[in-house]
């Protein structure tokens, strides 16, 4: 756990550093359908590196299918479900509800409330939710079932997956682990 919280810690450092090129933006619009571009945007700076950093682990890997692609860049924009519902889900309060999360679940459950009006409430909830928000926000942008697929599931482990879902192949369950990987790494 305390590995977890380091990491947290200097992820949040590098978050405050972020930058996004122009290079980066070609990359996206190369990859993502158009009308799924908006949800890279909205995401702030230090998600959408993230996410770069993600799709740049992957190629490096040798991982080019396209719909792992567009998993990579999109895994985390349900996370601007919390702002669009009007509580800033940035660096200052991302890292404690994502250590609250990891450290105490069982609390974070209790506190997680999915009415934007609860506030830090409304945050944790969408933390804890946001693979799901993402999914369907995704193929509302014309994504594909596979790429929604990935990201609904990013946060659940390929064994869980692979259990709750009979219908999941062995190149489902491959691209699941390396976007899982990625992630991890960034």
């Amino acid at each position: 756990m305390w590995t977890q919280a380091l990491y947290r810690v200097g992820q949040f450092w590098r978050g405050l550093r972020a930058t996004v090129t122009a290079d980066d933006w070609q990359r996206v619009r190369r990859v993502l359908p158009t009308p799924a571009v908006p949800l890279f945007a909205a995401m702030p700076v230090d998600a959408q590196r993230h996410s770069l950093n993600v799709l740049d682990t992957l190629w490096a890997a040798g991982q080019q299918e396209l719909d792992l692609a567009v998993a990579a860049l999109l895994h985390d924009c349900g996370k601007v479900a919390a702002e669009q519902g009007g509580v800033k889900l940035g660096l200052w309060l991302r890292g404690p509800l994502v250590l609250l999360d990891a450290f105490l679940p069982i609390l974070a459950t209790r506190w997680a409330a999915p009415s934007a009006s609860q506030g830090w409430r409304y945050a944790l909830y969408v933390q804890r939710e946001h693979a799901a928000i993402g999914a369907l926000w995704a193929a509302e942008a014309g994504c594909t079932p596979l790429s929604c697929w990935l990201i609904a599931q990013h946060q659940t482990s390929a064994a869980d997956v692979t259990l709750k879902e009979i219908s999941v192949t062995g190149k489902m369950r491959r691209l699941l682990v390396a976007l899982q990987r990625a992630d991890a790494e960034n």
